[in-house]
Formats: C-alpha cells, structure tokens, sequence
C-alpha cells in the first residue's frame, strides 16, 4: 500500500509540475528533502520564487486533497523553504520575493492555490 501511494504522489507531482509549466512556470527542482519535511516541487513565476505543495487523490472517498494542507504542514513546508533559501545562496540573489502555492489534483480536476502562506 505504501508503495502505491508513492507511485500516487509522484504522479501527482508530475501532473503538477505539467501544469504550473503551461501555466508560465519555469521548474527548478523536485523533492528537495530534508529531516524534517519536504518541498514537492521549487518553481519560479517571474520575479518569485515558488515552493508549491501537491496534493493528489483519485477520488474523494476519504475527503478533498485540500483537506491535507493544515496549518501544521503549512508551517513544516515554510520552515524547510527557509532553510532552502539558506542553503541556496543563489536563489535569494535571484528571487527578492518567495511564496508558497498548493496545487490540489482530484482526479483530473486542478485547482491552482496561489500564496497560502500569507
């Protein structure tokens, strides 16, 4: 089970990515681990930098993709977009500006969230 769920997050993923690119967006990374959570997917739109959460189901049996972003993993993927832009140097000299975004995937049904963290 663990690993179909996997194989369903990485889809979803994919599909994100997919989207925000035909969107505008221009992809930076993907996965970026560390001990104590993850960004999905780094992007950029223009003049931001964007840590963007993915949330994938293929039904809504147990709830809406949505109803996985609480305030608890907002605050995980905010600290580990901070240590990102500690990390990477660079990418604050680049982007004077980061927000994160969520894009939710029911099915083949995309909602696009723009700054949740505000």
């Amino acid at each position: 089970m663990k690993q179909l769920n996997y194989a369903k997050g990485k889809f979803g993923e994919e599909e994100a990515k997919q989207f925000l690119i035909d969107k505008g967006f221009c992809f930076i990374e993907a996965n970026f681990k560390i001990d104590f959570g993850e960004i999905d997917l780094i992007m950029s739109d223009n003049n931001w930098l964007v840590f963007v959460e993915v949330k994938y189901k293929s039904d809504n049996y147990m709830g809406m993709p949505e109803e996985m972003i609480d305030k608890r993993k907002l605050s995980q993927v905010k600290r580990v977009a901070e240590f990102y832009l500690m990390t990477h140097p660079e990418m604050k000299k680049l982007f004077i500006k980061y927000r994160i975004d969520a894009v939710c995937i029911l099915g083949q049904d995309f909602r696009y969230y723009k700054n949740i963290y505000a």
